[in-house]
């Protein structure tokens, strides 16, 4: 009786790979010179972490740029290098994004490391020069929120109809928005991980804008132990931070 070998999860075979090929060795990367992946690794993760000094975040946003322009360019290292920074934010997305409800665990892993791969080698704007690590992973976010693999497939296999005859029989196709809540996550995790805000800012922008009806603002004013219109106050700085910062990046 033989017995079936299951192959390892993708994330696992990655971070093998890593440790076996790539991890300990030094490469040419550009403008940073030589450098293990290690080591390039490290600094990276450092720099991103909540507590990093504003000069960690802006060397951090300069190694992470060179190696994108590397990646863009055909440097595989520096592609695998980055696979490797976003790998962690992939496998927390796909556990949570729900776009992906509809597969199982190892596929959804697989998807999103795939989603990593694809923003990194083409979708990332690479006009934005700073909090690299934080558009990254919004661009990931947003990119796990299109299609599912099951949605492309089934377009991939259906016979194509014009626009015209489904104009006629159906009326203009206009393009569903995604859900509010799709919108306000991606907007509030793109703020905190880019230090525009914090996290106890969105919680309480997303409680005013978002909360039960039946709570009204006099009663989350109360929670808080402020007056009214402190709270409209603080809530008008939290939008119009924000607002300024979101305009900057895109």
């Amino acid at each position: 009786m033989s017995a079936t070998v299951q192959p390892a999860p993708i994330a696992t075979r990655l971070n093998t790979e890593w440790e076996s090929r790539y991890a300990h060795r030094e490469y040419l990367f550009g403008d940073l010179g030589i450098r293990s992946c290690a080591d390039l690794l490290t600094e990276i993760r450092s720099g991103v972490r909540r507590d990093s000094t504003p000069a960690e975040r802006d060397r951090t946003d300069v190694v992470l740029y060179e190696l994108l322009t590397l990646a863009r360019s055909g440097n595989r290292v520096a592609e695998r290098l980055l696979v490797q920074v976003l790998l962690p934010a992939a496998q927390r997305m796909a556990h949570r994004v729900r776009a992906l409800d509809g597969m199982d665990r190892a596929d959804r892993v697989g998807y999103a490391i795939t989603c990593a791969w694809e923003v990194i080698g083409v979708e990332y704007k690479m006009h934005l020069h700073q909090r690299v690590h934080a558009n990254l992973t919004m661009g990931l976010l947003s990119k796990l929120s299109e299609r599912t693999p099951t949605d492309k497939a089934i377009h991939d296999q259906t016979s194509a109809v014009s626009n015209d005859v489904l104009e006629a029989e159906l009326g203009a196709w206009t393009a569903a928005e995604p859900p509010v809540e799709v919108l306000a996550l991606r907007l509030f995790t793109w703020a905190v991980e880019t230090g525009t805000l914090t996290r106890e800012e969105t919680a309480l922008l997303a409680r005013v804008t978002m909360g039960e009806d039946e709570e009204s603002r006099e009663q989350i004013a109360d929670s808080l132990g402020i007056t009214l219109d402190n709270l409209h106050k603080r809530v008008q700085r939290i939008r119009k931070r924000l607002k300024v910062a979101y305009a900057e990046a895109f």
